[in-house]
């Protein structure tokens, strides 16, 4: 496979991880917000599933890092397969 598809494929990886994860804070940061508002003021009760939703992030982060790190092997296979065609 080519080095530069690779590279491009891991680095559409890291982004997509990046979002998720930015993703992830602002729900949680709503939700803490909306249990803070339902246990004092009776409002905005969601019945939000805290860890339920942070248990599925940490499924999809095991699957970010396993595919960074097949990606990131095949960079570096593929590297040093073109340097020692080149010399």
């Amino acid at each position: 496979m080519r080095l530069g598809v690779l590279i491009a494929a891991l680095a559409i990886l890291i982004a997509a991880a990046s979002i998720d994860d930015l993703h992830v804070r602002a729900v949680s940061r709503r939700a803490e917000a909306d249990l803070w508002w339902c246990e004092h003021r009776g409002i905005r009760c969601t019945g939000f599933d805290e860890r339920a939703h942070y248990a599925r992030w940490q499924h999809r982060e095991r699957g970010y890092a396993f595919g960074g790190g097949l990606l990131g092997l095949a960079v570096l296979t593929a590297g040093t397969r073109r340097l020692r065609l080149a010399a």
